[in-house]
C-alpha cells in the first residue's frame, strides 16, 4: 500500500475545496488497499481574512533571501491558532465525513506530532536595511513523531494535519504548510507528496499558461528558482527540501480541477518533480 500526504493550501480551502474532497472521498472510499491517505493543510488567507475583521493588518516582510515571510507576533499566533485548529481543520474534517470519510482533525502540536525549532526573531528588510524583528512566533520543522500517524492508517482514519507545531519550549508555533508535509512525508516514508493549490503546477514563464512544465529533475528546478515569484517559489524550495529526504516524488499541481489527486497520481496534471 502506497502512503500518499497530500498539502492542501489555505488559498484552495477559501476557493473551493470541494472537489478536492470528492475526490478524496472517491480514493478512501475505492482505493483503500492501493492507497493511504494524509492531509495536511495551511490557512494563510483564514489568517489575514481574521486580522482584517478584527481591524488588524497581516504583517509581511522581505527577507534577504528573496522571499516573503508573515511576521507572526503574538497576536498573530492566537488568530493562527483560531484559523488553523479550528475554522478549516474542521471544516475540512466536516465536509470528509459528509463524503463517508473517516477524518481524524488536529494540528502539529497535539500529541507532539510535529516538533519545530521556534524562530524568536526574523531577519527582513526594511526600507533596504536589514532589521531584526523579535517576538516571534514561527518555526522550523525539526521532527515527526508517526507514532499517532500510523495507528490513524491502521484503523482507517484519514488524518487531518493543520500545520502548527510544537517548539522545544512548548508553545505553539507557525510553521510552513509546504514544509511541514515534506517532513511527514519523509517521517512516514511516503511514497508521493502533493501539494495542490490554485495553479495548474510550475510554469517556465507564469504569464504563458503554455509553458507549464510536466516533468522535471530536482537539478534543473534548482536552476528554475531564482525565476519563479511569489508562493511558487517558497513550494518549489520544499519540494526540493523533500526531495533531498526520502521523499521519491513530488507533484505540484491544481486543487480546482476535478479529481484533482487522482490525476495527479496517474500524471494526468500537474508538475512531477523526482530526484
Amino acid at each position: 500500500m502506497s502512503i500518499i500526504v497530500v498539502k492542501i493550501g489555505g488559498a484552495l480551502i477559501a476557493e473551493n475545496f470541494e472537489n478536492v474532497v470528492s475526490d478524496i472521498s472517491k480514493i478512501y472510499l475505492n482505493l483503500k488497499n492501493k492507497y493511504s491517505l494524509v492531509l495536511l493543510h495551511g490557512g494563510g488567507p483564514q489568517i489575514d481574512t481574521i486580522l482584517k475583521q478584527m481591524n488588524k493588518k497581516p504583517k509581511y516582510f522581505k527577507t534577504p533571501s528573496g522571499f516573503t515571510t508573515r511576521y507572526t507576533d503574538q497576536e498573530t499566533i492566537e488568530i493562527a491558532i483560531m484559523a488553523l485548529a479550528g475554522i478549516n481543520n474542521k471544516r475540512l474534517v466536516e465536509a470528509l465525513q459528509k463524503q463517508g470519510v473517516n477524518a481524524f482533525g488536529f494540528t502539529g502540536i497535539d500529541g507532539g506530532c510535529i516538533n519545530a525549532k521556534r524562530k524568536e526573531k526574523i531577519l527582513v528588510l526594511i526600507n533596504g536595511k536589514r532589521i531584526l524583528k523579535r517576538g516571534e512566533f514561527s518555526g522550523k520543522v525539526d521532527n515527526v513523531n508517526t507514532e499517532i500517524l500510523n495507528f490513524l492508517i491502521k484503523k482507517d482514519y484519514i488524518p487531518v494535519i493543520g500545520s502548527l507545531a510544537k517548539s522545544e519550549e512548548g508553545d505553539i508555533v507557525n510553521v510552513d504548510g509546504d514544509r511541514a508535509a515534506g517532513y511527514v512525508a519523509d517521517a512516514l516514508n511516503a511514497d508521493i507528496l502533493i501539494s495542490l493549490t490554485d495553479v495548474e503546477g510550475i510554469y517556465k514563464n507564469f504569464d504563458n499558461k503554455n509553458s507549464l512544465i510536466k516533468e522535471i529533475k530536482s537539478f534543473q528546478l534548482e536552476n528554475l528558482l531564482e525565476d519563479l515569484k511569489g508562493g511558487m517559489k517558497k513550494k518549489a524550495y520544499a519540494a526540493l527540501e523533500a526531495l533531498k529526504m526520502n521523499v521519491k516524488k513530488v507533484i505540484i499541481s491544481s486543487g480546482l480541477s476535478k479529481n484533482p489527486i487522482s490525476n495527479a497520481l496517474e500524471k494526468l496534471a500537474g508538475t512531477v518533480i523526482t530526484k
